[in-house]
């Protein structure tokens, strides 16, 4: 969630990429790029062509470019646009051709699809989000066994890790459930009743951010907190807003709605038409355009933040490195943040 100027890398990997510039070449499959999905895509790999031309990008522009593919579960939501810069951002310093796939809407089963055409066009690596128990085992399986780097990034599966271990960039979901936790309690410190509202029933990371949460306030709450219900609203904003409001119609003494996801910034526009600031409170995971402009006007109380724009960053650094230099790629925890307020002028929410 920490701002970051595009093009600007953490020391570490400054040192690493100075260090060895002048390395051996290795060697890559040429590929097909998988199916494009929007101009943006087609914008970056333009830059990434001059780039490549112009022998001025980094000391890796004489080599074939790393090919890889980001496969997400669910396009639509606004919390992969940071992902996805970090993701163009990387590929220009390393000279790679990226492209970010997923279904519009979130669909396990048709991203499942997408990494089986990836696999199809042998990529030196396939960065992918792992939401549902068991629905990715035998597509991550086959990656590996073809030879090809396997990244989890954003949502990864336990379950399956323990099986199928592969390298992860993102939140520690059990920790983001204790932050939460204790920013409901500062938002309600006299105690109240709190719905939680969830598009994805059944997604790993929502599962245990709710169950972190309720557990926290359950344990350090002093008994003052009641979790009444967690809503299903799926992913249709438009769909959100109006489950949103028929439920606070039925349960007019509900003190917060809190959202687990990306889509919680529908509660925060509810919250403003309906001029309902200061009586029901709500806060919710990242920086949809409701929580900026209801962090920024102080009716939604706060934001949980994962750096996403790390999370597509680091994968494409990760594999330069495994490809380039033999160095093996390690999991890294992006973090929890809270925003609010008080320290929103911190924050960047293009990155965010």
């Amino acid at each position: 969630m920490v701002a970051l100027k595009r093009f600007a890398l953490p020391l570490t990997i400054v040192l690493i990429l100075t260090l060895l510039g002048c390395s051996q070449q290795a060697s890559q499959p040429e590929t097909a790029p998988v199916e494009s999905n929007s101009a943006s895509q087609t914008e970056t790999e333009a830059q990434v062509q001059e780039a490549q031309a112009s022998e001025n990008m980094s000391p890796y522009n004489q080599e074939d470019p790393l090919n890889i593919v980001f496969v997400t579960h669910d396009l639509g939501a606004g919390i992969f646009a940071p992902v996805r810069t970090g993701m163009e951002d990387a590929c220009l310093m390393v000279n790679a051709t990226c492209e970010f796939l997923g279904p519009q809407k979130y669909d396990p089963t048709e991203q499942v699809a997408l990494i089986e055409a990836a696999i199809a066009k042998n990529p030196d690596a396939i960065v992918t989000t792992r939401p549902e128990p068991g629905t990715y085992d035998d597509v991550v399986k086959k990656a590996l066994e073809a030879g090809i780097m396997v990244i989890g990034f954003n949502t990864n599966d336990p379950a399956a890790d323990a099986g199928l271990p592969i390298p992860f960039v993102g939140q520690d979901f059990t920790n983001y459930g204790v932050e939460w936790a204790k920013a409901a309690m500062a938002d309600l410190p006299d105690g109240g009743k709190i719905t939680i509202a969830d598009c994805c029933f059944g997604h790993y990371a929502l599962e245990e951010r709710n169950r972190s949460f309720i557990e926290t306030l359950e344990n350090e709450g002093g008994g003052k907190y009641e979790v009444v219900d967690v809503i299903d609203i799926g992913t249709d904003e438009t769909a959100i807003y109006g489950i949103i409001e028929a439920y606070y119609q039925a349960n007019p003494d509900i003190d917060a709605i809190y959202g687990v996801d990306y889509y919680s910034h529908v509660i925060a526009q509810f919250v403003k038409n309906n001029n309902l600031q200061g009586k029901l409170k709500t806060g919710g995971s990242d920086m949809g355009p409701g929580n900026i402009e209801g962090l920024e006007q102080g009716y939604v109380s706060f934001g949980l933040g994962q750096n996403p724009y790390l999370q597509g960053f680091y994968p494409v650094m990760m594999t330069h490195l495994a490809k380039r230099f033999d160095i093996r790629p390690v999991s890294i925890d992006t973090g929890t943040d809270i925003v609010t307020p008080e320290n929103f002028a911190d924050y960047n929410p293009e990155y965010r």
